[in-house]
């Protein structure tokens, strides 16, 4: 009798232990990032609820020297460790808990600053977080880390031409 008491209280400390640990944002998203350095370049990254992604770059700077805009796209499928890692940064990242704008407070020349934009869109509601990267604004190292892991797939993504 006590055995089968232990196999129901494992199995129920189990299913507590993996209820705890699901979060709500691996269901069903859509992560936006953009990073743009005003007249300079842009680049735009989405994240599909399907593991889809886009990633559109811009380079208005050379675009204005040779008189014609040459964006540059690329779409795919994530991988589903590429789409774990994106969503348990996100997760970690605490998005929605953060302010809605870092940086721009202090009247700072956005013109030669490079600003990063983040949506995240989930249960029908959107969160915004934009980001002035010149100032010296203390972000968490959670949405630092998601910065980052999205800047490398961009590039590794621009980089190879699929």
């Amino acid at each position: 009798m006590s055995k089968i008491i232990n196999l129901c209280l494992s199995v129920l400390f189990l299913s507590c232990l993996i209820a705890c640990h699901r979060s709500p944002v691996l269901e069903d998203f859509t992560y936006r990032y953009s990073m743009e350095s005003i007249n300079n370049f842009k680049v735009e990254f989405q994240l599909n609820p399907d593991s889809t992604y886009r990633i559109d770059q811009y380079n208005y700077f050379f675009d204005k020297y040779e008189g014609k805009a040459k964006p540059i796209f690329r779409e795919g499928k994530l991988t589903r460790d590429e789409f774990d890692r994106f969503a348990g940064l996100i997760t970690e990242s605490k998005l929605e808990k953060m302010n809605n704008s870092y940086g721009f407070d202090r009247g700072s020349d956005t013109d030669n600053s490079i600003i990063y934009v983040i949506e995240l869109k989930h249960n029908e509601q959107s969160k915004f977080v934009s980001v002035n990267n010149s100032m010296d604004e203390y972000l968490p190292d959670s949405f630092n880390r998601l910065i980052t892991f999205t800047g490398g797939f961009i590039s590794d993504k621009m980089e190879r031409v699929e």
